[in-house]
């Protein structure tokens, strides 16, 4: 029997926190208000109506780190800066990955975009954007007009932003069955993690102290404040989540699954100049203290040894010039920008709003760091008031003008050097599973696999295979008729790193391994490492090869690999 959805609850009549949250929201406009005020006046430990009994015996903490990359979290461990984690998996027995009470999976794969909110759907349904309808941290409904931006990048309106944790906005958008649904007959607790559907109880930091986080990051939306204060408001919200998730434990008991995820480190890498660097520090001095007082919590319950500790993440991490010749910003009125490119190509942009949007707009853009999607309507069905964006666009007369309109901008114009590569393919109505996409090679759209054997790109890693899932599907569309990817990626110098955003210090989103390559750690305090390794490799899904034979794990593995150790080792 599945859960009932959480749902949000109602607002306390608190006076001052609603004038506080009025300050904050002032400068963007009054949707907001409802859901500020709410965040600011919420129970931090919200159950469901009916809670499933605690079944005991094994458990998992998973921790989900947003933002950190397999090779800054091993570097981390071996310079002693995660001394809690080190404790967990013992000593290291050989450089593969393995220790004395768990294993590292050495290559584990995200999903495109390498990015948040699409990757962490990816990471708690077993399934790719084009099954669950997840596109990314923005994405366009062509088939009803709406624009959600469960995590702003081109817009600065934070309410979906709220309303995910608020109301679990995510939930009622996503198309395949959830983790906590997998397993019905176990208790799960979740913090503050952005797909909660069918838990028990979510927790998340509420009051002053989630006005204060919330007012931080806001700053940092919309240009006001500096990053110092920013990057401090990061570390409160990954810090005084805990406090909730404890609340949560002495009201209704250690659950069976745990989920702690860590927004705060993707949002202080952001913004740090020495990103990487600093993310290692905030690991120390944040994420591994955090990790210690929960396992601490375990250890007085005397239910450590009994409890499965998993930590993965969404993506990397690739640092950027915080310049506006290397951020591709939405900016309407800038020549040199993606939107500017849509506008001499004929198209009218879609208002950078949330939700619906008036007028008769014949493009819309979402933007997730080195992807952007690019939505068209057929032009001819285009009036003073509207376009009818129930009907695919022309491949011609709108597809593949837009897709040359950016080539010439990337190789003569304003944006010269910053699209590695165009995508586009033949438009689909909704209704229909949509296409893979193919590559523009300036003259005609080329299989992808076709245009990496005559142009190979080992570093752009199982390309084909990621952006068929991402693509090609019953929800496929959701990521545009024109895909452009940045050129970017930790392998280049940072001059030649390009960003759909607008400023920051550090971007991901790519194929690259910078920010493709992910940890998936599991221990077992009361196991033998090699007995762990055997169980996961038989619990993940096998191994598949990329371009330069290395063969890697998926993302899409996590939710059946929790599964399987939640069910005692079965399927």
């Amino acid at each position: 029997m599945k859960k009932a959805t959480r749902r949000g609850f109602g607002i306390a009549a608190s006076v001052l926190l609603i004038g506080g949250a009025l300050v904050v929201v002032w400068r963007l406009g009054l949707r907001s208000v409802e859901e500020v005020a709410e965040t600011a006046t919420a129970d931090p430990v919200q159950p469901i109506d009916e809670l499933t009994p605690i079944r005991g015996g094994e458990r998992m903490i998973l921790f989900c780190l947003d933002g950190v990359g397999h090779d800054t979290l091993h570097r981390a461990l071996d310079e002693g800066r995660m001394p809690r984690l080190a404790a967990m998996l013992g000593e290291a027995e050989g450089d593969g990955g393995d220790y004395q009470h768990g294993v590292s999976a050495p290559r584990v794969l995200s999903i495109l975009p390498s990015t948040t909110v699409a990757a962490w759907t990816s990471v708690f349904t077993g399934v790719g954007v084009a099954e669950h309808g997840i596109s990314g941290n923005e994405q366009f409904h062509r088939e009803d007009g709406r624009f959600l931006a469960p995590a702003p990048v081109s817009v600065t309106d934070v309410a979906q932003m709220m309303e995910v944790f608020n109301g679990g906005l995510l939930g009622e958008e996503i198309h395949a069955e959830t983790l906590y649904e997998k397993l019905p007959d176990l208790r799960h607790h979740v913090s503050l993690a952005h797909v909660h559907r069918g838990a028990d109880v979510f927790t998340m930091p509420a009051g002053i102290e989630a006005l204060e986080i919330l007012q931080a990051f806001v700053e940092g939306l919309v240009g006001d404040g500096d990053s110092s204060t920013q990057r401090e408001g990061a570390r409160a919200l990954d810090r005084t989540s805990i406090d909730a998730i404890l609340s949560a434990v002495d009201q209704h008991g250690v659950p069976d699954l745990q989920v702690v995820y860590f927004p705060g480190i993707d949002l202080f890498t952001h913004l740090s100049e020495h990103a990487l660097d600093e993310e290692r520090a905030y690991l120390e001095e944040v994420t591994d203290p955090a990790i210690g007082r929960l396992l601490d919590r375990w250890e007085a319950e005397g239910v450590l040894d009994d409890t499965w500790v998993v930590l993965t993440a969404d993506h990397g991490h690739t640092p950027v010039l915080d310049d506006d010749r290397h951020s591709l910003s939405p900016a309407p009125d800038e020549d040199d920008e993606p939107p500017a490119v849509l506008e001499r190509a004929g198209f009218t942009l879609r208002p950078l709003v949330i939700d619906q949007a008036e007028g008769p707009y014949s493009a819309a853009l979402a933007y997730q760091g080195a992807f952007a999607y690019v939505h068209l309507a057929d032009r001819r069905t285009c009036t003073d008031d509207r376009c009818d964006w129930s009907q695919p666009p022309r491949l011609e007369e709108d597809v593949l003008t837009v897709a040359r309109a950016f080539r010439d901008a990337n190789e003569t114009g304003p944006m010269a050097g910053s699209i590695d590569l165009i995508f586009a393919r033949e438009p689909r109505p909704t209704s229909e599973t949509a296409l893979p996409f193919r590559v523009f090679d300036g003259d005609r759209l080329v299989p992808v696999g076709e245009y990496l054997s005559a142009h190979p790109r080992p570093e752009l890693i199982r390309l084909e295979a990621r952006l068929e899932r991402l693509g090609a599907g019953p929800y496929g569309h959701r990521a545009g008729d024109v895909l452009l990817l940045a050129r970017s990626g930790r392998d280049l110098d940072i001059e030649e790193r390009f960003y759909f955003s607008p400023l920051y210090r550090s971007w991901h989103g790519s194929p690259r391994a910078s920010d493709s390559h992910i940890p998936l750690v599991v221990a077992r305090r009361d196991r033998d490492g090699a007995a762990i390794h055997q169980q996961i490799e038989r619990a993940l899904a096998a191994p598949e090869a990329d371009e330069s034979g290395r063969r890697w794990h998926s993302q899409r593995d996590i939710t059946p690999l929790i599964v399987s150790l939640l069910s005692g080792g079965e399927d």
